[in-house]
């Protein structure tokens, strides 16, 4: 279940579907926290570095699209608890080759037939202390700034690695917290590569 509104997601995915300046896309998300829950909290995550985030992510995603080159469904799955002071992870990723791009569908994404190498999400993990910081912020303000900025940065950087990244084969992609909401986000048939984020799982 979510800790926020369903209001807030559907506007923070509203960015991510319908806005294609990443940067833009993410201040607009920031601009919603703020909305929501005036604070300070937000000032953290305005210098967060989205191209060179993006492009890590999208050499990491190539290399396992190279290792399985039969994938037609990719899940990526949220972990904010294992980046151990980035040595560890934030995203985990699932690859499927019967997934039907054409249908969607996320029955694939709980028996995945490989997995690739967990990835860091380098931005997520440098502003990860304020998700922990009991002094400095309140449980309100470290719940929903973690969940709204996981979800829409994550959601901007893997959308513009999907859009850039080579594959002749076609597949549908699905992100969100590997034990919670879950969402769609880049679809390609043939030479089309659609943002369907407002799809509803």
């Amino acid at each position: 279940m979510s800790i926020i509104s369903e209001d807030i997601i559907d506007e923070v995915i509203d960015q991510i579907n319908n806005n294609r300046d990443p940067k833009k896309a993410f201040h607009n998300i920031i601009a919603i926290g703020k909305k929501y829950l005036p604070s300070q909290i937000w000032e953290s995550f305005e210098a967060m570095n989205l191209e060179m985030d993006t492009i890590d992510v999208q050499i990491w995603l190539q290399k396992s699209l190279v290792r399985f080159p039969k994938t037609t469904g990719i899940y990526f799955g949220l972990d904010t608890l294992n980046m151990d002071n980035g040595k560890g992870s934030n995203i985990e990723i699932g690859l499927s080759n019967t997934c039907d791009p054409r249908e969607f569908s996320d029955h694939w994404i709980y028996d995945c037939d490989s997995y690739g190498d967990n990835h860091l999400i380098n931005g997520l993990n440098l502003v990860s202390d304020n998700f922990t910081n009991t002094i400095k912020w309140s449980p309100e303000e470290r719940s929903f700034s973690e969940y709204l900025i996981f979800l829409g940065y994550s959601g901007i950087v893997l959308r513009e690695a999907l859009i850039n990244v080579t594959t002749e084969i076609d597949f549908l992609s699905i992100w969100g917290f590997h034990d919670g909401d879950m969402f769609y986000l880049v679809n390609k048939r043939g030479l089309n590569r659609s943002v369907v984020a407002n799809m509803d799982i």
